[in-house]
C-alpha cells in the first residue's frame, strides 16, 4: 500500500483496521487519526459493549504502538454511550473511555496530550429524563514521546474583538495575592497568525447524508491533521467509514491510508478522494 501513495497520495483497502495496519511499515505513521465504535452505541457496523470495550479496542492499539513514528501521534474520537436501563437501574454514564484513557499511557506507554472535547452545536434529542442531554465527545490526544512539538500557527483561532481591544489597553501586574500567573508587568502583543489555540472545539454535527450511520464533519480531523503533521505526512484511520479524515488529509497534502471492513464504505470514500484530489470537496 505503501508504493501506490507515490501515485495517488491515498490508499483504501477493505479489512479488519487492526490486520491492515499490521501490513504497513513499522515507524510510518505520523498520525493515526480516528473514530472506533462508540462503546454501546447500536450501528449497522456492529455494536462494541463496554464490558468487551477494551478487549476489542486492543488490536488497533497494539498495532498503532508498532507502525506510529517515534515523533508520532495518536487521536482517538469516542463517545461514552450510556448503559442501557434495566426495572432496577437507571441509564448510567459507561466510563470506559476514561479507561481506555488511562490504560493508553499507564498500560500502551503513550505519553497524554490532552483529552479536548468537541462541543456539538446541535445534539441530537434523545429524551433522557435522568441525566442531562448529551453534547459532548472526546478526543483522546496522545503523544509516542514524551517530549512532543506541535503546529501551534497552524491551528490558531481568531481573536475577539474585545480582547485585542484590551490587549492595546491593558497593562498586566503581579497580583497581590500570592498567584503567579503575572510575574512582572506586562502588555500583550495579538499574534497576527490569531489567538492560541484552546482544548474545545465546537461546531456542528455533520449534516452529510450518505451510506455511513456516523459521519464526521470536516473540522475535526482537520484540527490534528494541522497540529501534528506537514505536508507529505502520512495520516491513517483504522475505521475509515465515510473517509472525512482522508478528504481532511488529502486537502491539506497528506498521504492517507483507510481500512474499513464494508466494501461500500470504501467504494463511497475512494470516490470522494477522487473528487478531492481533483479540486472538488
Amino acid at each position: 500500500m505503501i508504493e501506490r501513495l507515490e501515485h495517488t497520495k491515498y490508499a483504501v483497502s477493505c479489512c479488519d483496521g487492526a490486520s491492515g495496519l499490521l501490513q504497513l511499515p513499522d515507524r510510518s505513521i505520523k498520525l493515526l487519526y480516528g473514530s472506533p465504535p462508540y462503546p454501546n452505541a447500536e450501528r449497522d457496523y456492529g455494536v462494541w459493549k463496554s464490558g468487551e470495550y477494551i478487549e476489542k479496542i486492543s488490536p488497533f492499539v497494539d498495532a498503532a504502538a508498532k507502525k506510529l513514528r517515534d515523533d508520532g501521534f495518536l487521536v482517538i474520537n469516542v463517545k461514552a454511550t450510556r448503559e442501557k436501563a434495566t426495572t432496577h437501574t437507571s441509564t448510567k454514564r459507561s466510563l470506559v473511555v476514561e479507561k481506555l484513557a488511562i490504560m493508553l499511557e499507564e498500560y500502551w506507554g503513550f505519553h497524554c496530550v490532552d483529552i479536548e472535547i468537541w462541543v456539538k452545536e446541535n445534539p441530537v434529542p434523545t429524551g433522557l429524563r435522568v441525566a442531562c442531554q448529551d453534547a459532548y465527545e472526546q478526543n483522546l490526544w496522545f503523544s509516542v514521546a514524551p517530549k512532543w512539538k506541535i503546529n501551534l500557527d497552524d491551528i490558531r483561532r481568531p481573536y475577539v474583538s474585545h480582547s485585542v481591544k484590551t490587549y492595546g489597553e491593558y497593562e498586566y501586574k503581579p497580583r497581590s495575592n500570592g498567584l503567579s500567573y503575572v510575574r512582572k508587568n506586562k502588555r500583550i502583543q495579538p499574534n497576527p497568525l490569531g489567538a492560541l489555540p484552546i482544548n474545545i472545539i465546537s461546531g456542528g454535527v455533520s449534516s452529510r447524508i450518505l451510506g455511513h450511520q456516523a459521519t464526521q464533519p470536516l473540522y475535526l480531523p482537520e484540527k490534528y491533521i494541522k497540529a501534528t503533521t506537514g505536508p507529505g505526512d502520512l495520516v491513517v484511520d483504522p475505521w475509515m467509514g465515510s473517509g472525512t479524515t482522508g478528504i481532511a488529509a488529502l486537502a491539506l497534502d497528506r498521504r492517507f491510508i483507510g481500512f474499513d471492513r464494508v466494501e461500500s464504505y470504501v467504494q463511497d470514500a475512494e470516490e470522494r478522494f477522487k473528487e478531492t484530489l481533483k479540486g472538488g470537496k
